[in-house]
């Protein structure tokens, strides 16, 4: 009884050992992955798409009112 006891602790603490070590690797590839990717910045992006980056959040145009009211129809 005193061997399975044993047996079932020593799994236990392989399994706990084993999730650190695969939850520190998920974090260090996570912290270099937004390293590796280089976000444009507004000097490099095209004159049209600057003016798309500057507009931010909810902007009603006319096709999004002509959505609401096919909607409302």
């Amino acid at each position: 009884m005193k061997n399975d006891k044993t047996r079932f602790t020593a799994d236990r603490r392989l399994f706990l050992k084993s999730a650190a070590v695969a939850g520190g690797a998920a974090a260090l590839t996570a912290v270099s992955a937004t390293t590796l990717v280089d976000e444009a910045t507004p000097a490099q992006l095209p004159p049209d798409a600057q003016e798309k980056s500057a507009s931010q959040g909810y902007h009603e145009t006319q096709h999004i009112r002509d959505y609401y009211r096919a909607l409302r129809s």
